[in-house]
């Protein structure tokens, strides 16, 4: 889907619009669906001038499969997509994981940090709310303080910085901008104690859903009788997927936009794929699968599951680790490591039968999300 290219961001200021900034490592125009997406698309839709900045983009990218690649010529240009403003950052280089010291790994970031952006310094100079979404972004958190002093910024925490595999010293920038930060948002209950420490208002703002695409009626693209399916690659745990392929042979396993591994014949790995691809392999499945991989903090995924979400929003009965479940009677829970609770984890949820659940829209969020930005 491709809009309108300028080099300039078109600011129209009404009295009836909010000026708003994201700061995110995901680009608004690639396939892959985070929840930052659905909150700028809400925002926009409600009337709100919205200017959306994806970073940590270079010709490295290229080289490491990033999903933004095939945006690399349409980069550092601004372009108008669903009503707001898009723009991919290439810079010259920007930092990767690499086995250096943490104190290297730290200068490389703030010297990255600092390196020119005309089109963020401008955006954030004009911007009334700015929103950092976790990631590499708190790195850039003082430099956009300082060319917007008045503007209120909102740091909003999709993962905590050491789940999501964030290096250490972008968690020490975070802290070191404390001052910087107005509000901080995060998308799991659990997430609040993490942030104690921190002097602003925390807030507490769920994930939701687009409840008229989610239950719009699809056709079933299974050509197998039993299927079941799985979407997305954080933490994606291969080994779970692998033994309960091997466990239900009478079942097909699908994949979607997750890490390519060897599996069973059982096992079909697709691309990643726009949202209304993807939906109906959710709608049309058995039972849904969040095979996340134990890491610092997980817990947090039982609120801030975006895939877990849309499932039981749906009514599809999951399979994820027990520190996913939560209070959700859709979703049945296994041991991360212990092979023989998946099978029963997901006979339990076959038999658990399609029951829809009350879940929030994206529209109500992005208004919550504004409501608690402007103080």
């Amino acid at each position: 889907m491709k809009g309108a290219a300028s080099n300039v961001a078109p600011a129209p200021h009404t009295t009836e619009n909010t000026r708003i900034l994201i700061v995110s490592r995901h680009d608004y125009r690639t396939a892959r669906r985070a929840s930052v997406h659905f909150v700028a698309r809400q925002m926009a839709q409600q009337g709100h001038d919205v200017a959306f900045l994806s970073i940590g983009y270079s010709w490295l990218s290229r080289l490491r499969g990033d999903s933004r690649s095939a945006l690399f010529h349409r980069a550092n240009n601004w372009e108008v997509i669903d009503g707001l403003r898009a723009y991919l950052w290439r810079s010259a280089w920007h930092p990767v994981k690499l086995p250096v010291p943490t104190g290297v790994e730290s200068w490389l970031y703030s010297r990255w940090a600092n390196n020119a952006c005309a089109a963020l310094d401008d955006a954030a100079r004009d911007a009334e709310i700015i929103i950092i979404e976790s990631g590499i972004a708190p790195a850039l958190i003082k430099r956009i303080r300082a060319v917007a002093p008045s503007a209120r910024l909102v740091y909003r925490a999709t993962d905590l910085l050491a789940t999501a595999g964030v290096p250490d010293c972008i968690e020490d920038m975070l802290w070191q901008s404390e001052q910087d930060i107005d509000l901080i948002v995060v998308v799991a209950r659990s997430m609040l104690p993490h942030f104690d420490a921190y002097r602003c208002p925390k807030m507490f703002i769920p994930h939701g859903v687009d409840k008229a695409i989610l239950h719009g009626a699809t056709d079933n693209p299974y050509t197998a009788a039993r299927n079941a399916v799985t979407v997305g690659s954080m933490l994606f745990d291969a080994a779970a997927l692998r033994a309960l392929a091997l466990a239900r042979p009478d079942f097909t396993f699908h994949t979607i936009g997750s890490p390519k591994s060897i599996f069973p014949a059982n096992v079909v790995q697709h691309d990643e794929m726009p949202f209304a691809q993807t939906l109906p392999y959710l709608q049309h499945a058995d039972v849904g699968i969040a095979a996340y991989q134990r890491a610092a903090a997980a817990a947090y995924l039982a609120d801030s599951s975006l895939k877990l979400l849309q499932y039981q929003a749906i009514g599809l009965p999951s399979v994820c680790p027990d520190f996913a479940v939560g209070d959700h009677p859709l979703r049945f829970g296994y041991r991360p490591g212990h092979v023989e609770d998946l099978a029963p984890a997901f006979e339990r949820a076959l038999n658990a039968g399609r029951h829809p659940m009350p879940a929030k829209d994206w529209s109500d969020i992005a208004e919550q999300l504004i409501d608690a930005a402007r103080g």
